[in-house]
């Protein structure tokens, strides 16, 4: 502990900074990093629940799970449950508002973070030039012949400097790579999310057309025959919907 703070007292003011900086990247490593985990959820299962409530027609608890989850998967999923009636393209339109909603607050900090690891090295580097530029002042005014003890706790000071910018600059971008990591998993499930609940409402609007068209007097032939015309085909898409 005494020799860290040896370290530190011998590094200057920029040895100060740096470590301020580390403490600012970590906190908000951990502050982003919490809010990741809170907002990630079982996307496999959290959908299987919702198509097995809107299978049965209960659209309202299905929003009311939605509503009760608030997670960015359940948002999306929400939106489309709330505007498949109008239409696909209008499901998916909503879909990607929500999308555009939400990921403003997962991305939130992460430019702050970027710009604290590409300022970390620069200080080191700004301390090293302050501690030669001392060296330089001595040698001015000492003339020829300086004693090395007398340079050394400046040349130790510029190295130290050096070497705490480019650890500090690490620190923050592993921070970084951590958080954006954890950002695409999530940008994934909503994405994911968005295109199995639309799939989903696609298949199941067609079994119930399907099954309203078998429901149908057999002695009006010409209105089924129309009908029959006018239902869309079957998606052929291949889904992850069947399987749950």
């Amino acid at each position: 502990m005494n020799y860290a703070q040896q370290l530190i007292n011998q590094g200057g003011p920029i040895i100060y900074i740096l470590l301020g900086l580390l403490i600012i990247s970590f906190a908000l490593f951990l502050e982003r990093y919490l809010f990741y985990y809170k907002s990630h959820i079982d996307t496999h299962e959290f959908l299987r629940g919702i198509f097995n409530i809107a299978r049965n027609n209960k659209i309202t608890e299905a929003v009311a799970i939605c509503d009760s989850k608030p997670y960015p998967v359940s948002a999306v999923v929400r939106a489309v449950i709330t505007h498949f009636d109008r239409g696909e393209s209008t499901a998916r339109h909503a879909a990607n508002e929500a999308y555009m909603t939400e990921l403003p607050k997962l991305r939130r900090g992460l430019k702050v973070l970027a710009c604290l690891g590409n300022i970390a090295p620069i200080l080191g580097l700004l301390g090293t030039l302050l501690s030669l530029m001392s060296i330089f002042d001595k040698i001015s005014q000492e003339g020829h012949f300086v004693p090395t003890t007398e340079l050394a706790g400046d040349v130790k000071s510029a190295l130290l400097t050096t070497a705490l910018g480019l650890i500090v600059a690490m620190a923050v971008h592993l921070f970084s790579f951590v958080l954006t990591q954890k950002l695409e998993n999530i940008v994934g499930d909503m994405e994911k999310g968005c295109e199995e609940m639309v799939n989903f409402c696609i298949v199941h609007a067609w079994d119930k057309q399907e099954k309203q068209d078998k429901t149908e007097p057999a002695h009006e032939p010409h209105k089924e025959r129309v009908a029959a015309t006018d239902r869309p085909a079957r998606p052929s898409r291949s889904t992850d919907v069947e399987n749950l």
